[in-house]
């Protein structure tokens, strides 16, 4: 996220936001232990998958009802999600200064334990955004769980198949025309900081880029990779395949930092309301005809 000066203010609320969260988790976690504890494995495994299904239905409904907190899904494991992730970036202008504004050493624990609720009109979703974060954790517990007793359990003779790893982490359609198409159109608007050729940018949409590039400006890459999702060539969670894999560097070249969701986020909210001119007009024009080829 743009603008250090307000980190103090996050970490400080990243905090509240901590215990609440880790105090939910314990009980969560202690609770299935108990369980669990006394079942055969078949059982426990049984046990915990219906507990992951009833967490999963939880989740599914929050997501329903709260759009954006979207972003939380991919950040929920980031220690700083709350100035990593895009939560903060999707608010509307009133709701963001609200958390700037507030005084975070009035935050009262026992009244939020009272209810969970009381604090969301000084800080908009604030229950929601604990309690999808919980649950998400939680069902990240329940699934390590299930991973170790499957690794503890009696191998059979035969072995299993492995699983391979997805060659297309993008779900890209694009063919090699249109690839060389859109490599002319990166190399257009200047995106990064090097030309590529058609075989450097498919082996970047293979996530397997033949050198790492640096982003000239991270809200072209978004209407970039965003435009080509919109029109179903590519996943809708291009911002996550990217950051997971390292595609790209950011501007800044003091420093070898790797483009980050809360970047990807940062720029895709910008260019929801920027006009379709200059370069991304440029951009427009390439990504409305690629799927004529």
């Amino acid at each position: 996220m743009e603008g250090l000066e307000l980190k103090p203010q996050f970490d400080e609320l990243q905090k509240i936001f901590d215990r609440c969260i880790k105090h939910a988790c314990r009980v969560l976690e202690e609770c299935i232990a108990t369980k669990t504890a006394r079942l055969a494995p078949e059982q426990r495994q049984e046990q915990e998958r219906l507990e992951y299904n009833r967490i999963a239905d939880e989740l599914a409904e929050l997501y329903l009802h709260h759009s954006v907190l979207s972003d939380l899904r991919f950040c929920y494991s980031e220690p700083a999600f709350l100035w990593e992730g895009g939560f903060f970036e999707a608010l509307h202008a009133d709701e963001k200064k609200k958390y700037l504004a507030f005084s975070t050493p009035s935050f009262n624990y026992s009244r939020y334990e009272r209810d969970n609720t009381t604090y969301d009109a000084e800080l908009p979703y604030f229950s929601a955004v604990v309690n999808i974060v919980v649950r998400e954790r939680y069902a990240a517990y329940l699934r390590q769980r299930e991973i170790s007793l499957s690794e503890s359990a009696p191998k059979s003779a035969i072995a299993a198949p492995p699983i391979a790893e997805t060659e297309n982490p993008f779900d890209s359609i694009l063919t090699d025309e249109q690839i060389a198409y859109l490599a002319a159109a990166v190399n257009d608007v200047k995106m990064f900081n090097v030309s590529l050729s058609a075989d450097e940018l498919k082996a970047i949409f293979a996530c397997k880029p033949q050198a790492i590039v640096r982003s000239n400006n991270n809200r072209l890459v978004a209407f970039f990779f965003s435009g080509l999702s919109s029109r179903g060539l590519i996943t809708p969670n291009w911002q996550s395949v990217i950051a997971n894999h390292k595609l790209f560097l950011s501007k800044d070249t003091s420093r070898d930092k790797y483009i980050n969701q809360s970047d990807l986020s940062t720029a895709t909210n910008y260019i929801r309301d920027v006009g379709v001119e200059g370069k991304y007009a440029t951009l427009e024009k390439y990504l409305m005809q690629v799927k004529k080829l």
